[in-house]
This record gives C-alpha cells, sequence and structure tokens, in this order.
C-alpha cells in the first residue's frame, strides 16, 4: 500500500535513490561493537534539579531535588519581587509540581555548569491556581542567549486544548558555548497583557555524550544542523513497550512513553520482546535510549494478507511551518530473522518515501545490533492550521522469511528556526482550581485500543492475546 502524497516536504541529504524528494538518512555504525553485560549508564557531568520555590530540599521520582532559595546551584536575579508559592488545595502534589516561582516581573536563572557542550533543558510546569494570581494572566516569555523557547505561553500544553490539568515537562536541547560556563534562563511576563505573571515548577540541566544529537567534527552524517541549532523534544516514545520513567534511562533522565496512544492504525499488531539476547552497542547506541527500548518492539502480526492491506501507523501533532528531526531505533532481536533479507519493509514518513527497502540487519550489519536512522521534515503550513499530524507509517516486503515490519522506538525534535522554537499556543486556561493529581509527562492524543497479539520470544516463544 502506497502512502499518500502531501503538502509535506522531506528534506534529508544524501541517497541518490530519492534525490526527487530530497531525502537523506543519518546512519552511524562503528565496526567496534561492546558485548558483555547491561552498558552501564551514562554518568553526566552535570545534573542539575532545581524545584523552584522550595525552601527545602526534595526528593521526587527518585531525584534528589535542590531548594532555589538560597540555591546552591543557580543564581536567582529578579527586576521585582517573586513569590514562592504552592498549588492552592494541592497537599498531595509531587516534587517539583507542588512548589513555584512566580513573578509580575522579568526574573533570571542563572547555572554556572562544569562543562561546555549539549544540554538537557527540561521545565516543569503546573498551570495551578496560586494565591494572589489570576490563573488566566499566566502569559510569559521563556528565553536562554539568543534562543527563544516559549512565547506568549500561559502554561497550556498544545496538544491538549481542552486542558488536562496537572504538571508537565517541556524539554529542549541546546550547545552551551560561554566560556564562563554559566546559562541563564528568563523568564518574562507578556507586556501586551495586563496583570500577565510567569511561573516556574522546575529545572533540570544535564549534560550528554557530545555526538548523541548533534554532528560532531567529521562523524557520518546526512542532515548537519549544527551546534547552533537547538531542540525541543516533542516525542519519545517506546515502541511495542510500556513507559520508561526517568529513573530508569540510561542515566539521562529521559521519559520514553508507550506509543499506544498515538498508533492510529494497526489490525492487529504484535508485541515483540526478547529478554535473553546478548546486545552488541556501537560507540554511538550505547547511549541512545535504554536497553530495554531494544528489546521490545511493534511488528504487525502474523497474517500475511492482513498486513498487505495497511500501513501501520503513529500519527503526532506538531506545530507547522518548522523543520523536525525523526530518529528511528531499531534493533533485530526475532530468533526466525538472523541474516540479510529475512525482513525487509517500507518506511513512509509524513506521508513521503523515506525508505523503499528498509532491512534492520542489514544496516545493522548484524543480529542483535542496535541502531537508529534520523530523518529531517519539514512541515509545511497548510491552510491556517498551526498544528498537524507527523505521521511514521511501515508496510512490509515480501521477505525470505516473513512479510512485516519492525519498529523499537521513536523520537521527534523540533528544529529552531531563526534561533527560535516556540509554536502558536492554546487559549489560556480559565481561571478555575486546577486537579490535585498532575501528570510529569505532556497530554496525548486519545485512541481506542485495539485487538493485540504479544509474543515474547527468546528461545522459546508464547502468545498471549487480548483486547
Amino acid at each position: 500500500m502506497s502512502s499518500s502524497s502531501s503538502s509535506k516536504s522531506l528534506s534529508l541529504t544524501n541517497l541518490s535513490l530519492f534525490t526527487p524528494l530530497h531525502l537523506s538518512f543519518l546512519f552511524l555504525h562503528l565496526t567496534i561493537l561492546v558485548t558483555g553485560d547491561l552498558p552501564p549508564p551514562y554518568v553526566p557531568l552535570d545534573s542539575i534539579a532545581l524545584d523552584c520555590g522550595s525552601s527545602a530540599d526534595s526528593v521526587g521520582n527518585d531525584r534528589n531535588w535542590t531548594a532555589d532559595i538560597n540555591s546552591r546551584v543557580a543564581i536567582l536575579d529578579q527586576d521585582g519581587p517573586s513569590t514562592n508559592s504552592t498549588e492552592n488545595g494541592a497537599s498531595t502534589s509531587s516534587v517539583p509540581y507542588y512548589t513555584v516561582r512566580v513573578s509580575l516581573s522579568k526574573f533570571t536563572y542563572t547555572f554556572p555548569v562544569k562543562t561546555t557542550g549539549p544540554k538537557f533543558v527540561r521545565l516543569y510546569f503546573n498551570p495551578a491556581s496560586y494565591t494572589g494570581f489570576n490563573r488566566s494572566k499566566a502569559s510569559f516569555s521563556v528565553t536562554t542567549g539568543r534562543y527563544t523557547f516559549l512565547s506568549n505561553f500561559s502554561g497550556f500544553h498544545y496538544t491538549d486544548p481542552q486542558g488536562e490539568q496537572g504538571g508537565y515537562a517541556r524539554e529542549f536541547i541546546l550547545n552551551v558555548e560561554d566560556e564562563q560556563k554559566n546559562l541563564s534562563i528568563t523568564f518574562t511576563p507578556s507586556p501586551h497583557v495586563a496583570d500577565a505573571y510567569a511561573f516556574i515548577n522546575g529545572i533540570e540541566i544535564v549534560s550528554m555524550p557530545t555526538n548523541l544529537y548533534y554532528t560532531a567534527g567529521d562523524e557520518p552524517g546526512l542532515y548537519d544542523f549544527e551546534n547552533e541549532t537547538a531542540l525541543e523534544i516533542m516525542y519519545r516514545v517506546n515502541v511495542g513497550g510500556t513507559e520508561i520513567t526517568p529513573p530508569n534511562d540510561n542515566g539521562m533522565f529521559r521519559s520514553w512513553l508507550s506509543d499506544v496512544d498515538y498508533l492510529t492504525d494497526a489490525r492487529p499488531s504484535a508485541f515483540q520482546f526478547n529478554g535473553t539476547i546478548q546486545l552488541q552497542y556501537n560507540n554511538y547506541t550505547r547511549y541512545a535510549a535504554p536497553d530495554v527500548l531494544y528489546r521490545t518492539a511493534r511488528t504487525m502480526g502474523i497474517d500475511s494478507t492482513v498486513n498487505e492491506k495497511y500501513n501501520m501507523t503513529w500519527e503526532f501533532p506538531v506545530h507547522s511551518t518548522f523543520t523536525y528531526l525523526v530518529r528511528l531505533h531499531f534493533c533485530q532481536f526475532i530468533p526466525i530473522i538472523l541474516q540479510k533479507g529475512d525482513l525487509v519493509f517500507q518506511i513512509y514518513i509524513a506521508n513521503q518515501t523515506a525508505e523503499r527497502n528498509a532491512d534492520i540487519i542489514s544496516w545493522a550489519d548484524g543480529y542483535g545490533v542496535p541502531i537508529y536512522k534520523d530523518y529531517v521534515v519539514m512541515m509545511d503550513a497548510r491552510g491556517n492550521e498551526g498544528i498537524q499530524n507527523l505521521s511514521i507509517a511501515l508496510h512490509p516486503i515480501q521477505s525470505a522469511k516473513t512479510f512485516d515490519a519492525m519498529l523499537n522506538g521513536a523520537e521527534i525534535f523540533k528544529l529552531s528556526k531563526s534561533d527560535n522554537l516556540a509554536g502558536p499556543n492554546p487559549d489560556a486556561y480559565p481561571d478555575s482550581p486546577a486537579s490535585n493529581t498532575p501528570s510529569a509527562t505532556s497530554t496525548k492524543p486519545k485512541h481506542s485500543r485495539r485487538r493485540t497479539v504479544a509474543i515474547i520470544g527468546a528461545l522459546l516463544s508464547s502468545q498471549f492475546y487480548f483486547s
């Protein structure tokens, strides 16, 4: 089944076969493999968790959070008075969502970091009702250096215009180049909104391997965005597996959601799991994703007649007019798929052909070898739609062993445009009480649960059917 065309354009480099689509991929592979036990987690040199508005250090989600009052890790500079407050009527809110730094004036946190280089910046927001502030007046920008992360931001998360009230994080990546090794983040109330205020509940700064997302030096790559590009993590999903919480990431406190809420076409699909295979990492994939992500996957199922008639598809709401990096994670661990040509399939991204003959073992040059491939897609404006769906779809090709397709994980990043990452915002919240049970994850589109086959396989396989 082919994928229909659209106004979106796929724009990666290199791959002459797809020159009309200006398509290319980033495939990183080293011949030196790392074998043995589970690779040790990455140890970030900078690992800061600031509990804004708090006067005492605390623990949340198995992480130590430092109070921002008389903080040891951040300097607070304010144009006017700010308030440290707690959410009204929410005594059970988790760290860092229970306390907040809120102000009618601009304020800046400066973090002295230990190293230059790429950092995760996670901003935690709980758009609750706070004493002395009209909830409908929350409107502000968030900037760091020349980059604008958010603009006219109200605390609403754009994927849920009805307002799933509670806490969530917005996650960014930028490169710290300041020789003084300072990272400053500024919160500025919107000047065109009367009595506008800015707020923040928590901030994380975490360093990462230099080549995790940025292409460094003479490393092979297709889409050569440089260190001057900032990114926003829009989605990070564990395909075919359960949610991976920050403590269970491999050292960088990333969240990986289950793919179920984004899966829009699977009739049925099959969960794959291999808990005994000894995965072989290379220097690029060692920290790309947690080990468990490469041990789980989703395939189309065992019925080739059904598989022929559809594309297994996920859809993710994103802002129009921005360019996105789509990273797909693969690891072939199904016991009967051992050689090149045993499983081959097509990949479509944003309704454009990304791969005509995807062969995981051929790409990885081996069985049980985690890899990832990167694609870049420009989501062109479509009428007045500020938000549209970015789709990832797989379709099988008749192969030596099966007629199927497979995916282990996916990440989607928005790339800065003229140093800007801010997209359109939904309408402001009504001034009403918030939920007592905030969630740390972003809100997600809801879809009905489909009949699924779970195939758990290593040397032996079992099947579980459920609705």
